[in-house]
């Protein structure tokens, strides 16, 4: 069965959506999501505030969409981690699929980051992207779980997967805020050993 070609008129809503989409995650990552208004996305879409209202209700909306696409790329990245020998190993590959997709998508990195924090700041975003970064740490657990005990609880394996993303999350915020981006390498290479061996430990106990 052949699918519909799309007309004309669905490129151009597609167009229009993905241009809000790339205005707000720009200017979302250069204000923060707090501080940026409808206004300051419209401006950056060169659109009126009616086009921003008939694809989105809120800041909020948008935001979360954003949020949605950013864990989905970084979930397929996830998910191309081949089978390792063990645990440390395992846990090395997600930290380095962590790194290298955050330096490339810096953007989705800041926004993700505002998402994590927003999971407990504001309930209303809250609603909205906790779903999508259920399903991140639910990845990281379908990877690491193997290799853990069989009788962990399986609240301590989501802990675990917490953990592992605060610390990208943490080692990113820290490092775009004091380094240079050609120290990163050097300087996360030292702190993952360390946090490998001892989340390994942490997950085989």
């Amino acid at each position: 069965m052949t699918e519909k070609p799309i007309n004309r008129t669905e490129k151009r809503v597609a167009r229009t959506k993905n241009k809000l989409l790339a205005a707000a995650l720009e200017v979302f990552s250069e204000y923060g999501v707090d501080a940026t208004t409808i206004d300051d996305i419209t401006q950056r879409a060169d659109v009126g505030k009616g086009t921003f209202y008939r694809y989105f209700g809120d800041k909020a909306e948008i935001m979360s969409c954003l949020v949605e696409r950013a864990i989905e790329k970084l979930i397929e990245k996830l998910r191309s981690v081949g089978l390792a020998m063990n645990l440390e190993e395992a846990l090395d590959d997600v930290i380095h699929i962590h790194y290298h997709f955050f330096l490339e998508h810096r953007e989705d990195f800041i926004l993700l980051f505002q998402g994590r924090l927003f999971l407990k700041l504001d309930r209303q975003i809250t609603e909205q992207v906790e779903g999508p970064f259920n399903r991140y740490f639910g990845a990281i657990e379908s990877l690491l779980s193997p290799y853990a005990s069989e009788k962990m609880d399986p609240l301590r394996i989501r802990r675990f997967s917490c953990a592992v993303a605060g610390f990208v999350f943490g080692f990113f915020s820290f490092a775009m805020i004091g380094m240079d981006s050609t120290e990163w390498e050097t300087s996360i290479k030292s702190l993952r050993q360390s946090f490998v061996k001892s989340m390994s430990a942490f997950l085989v106990q």
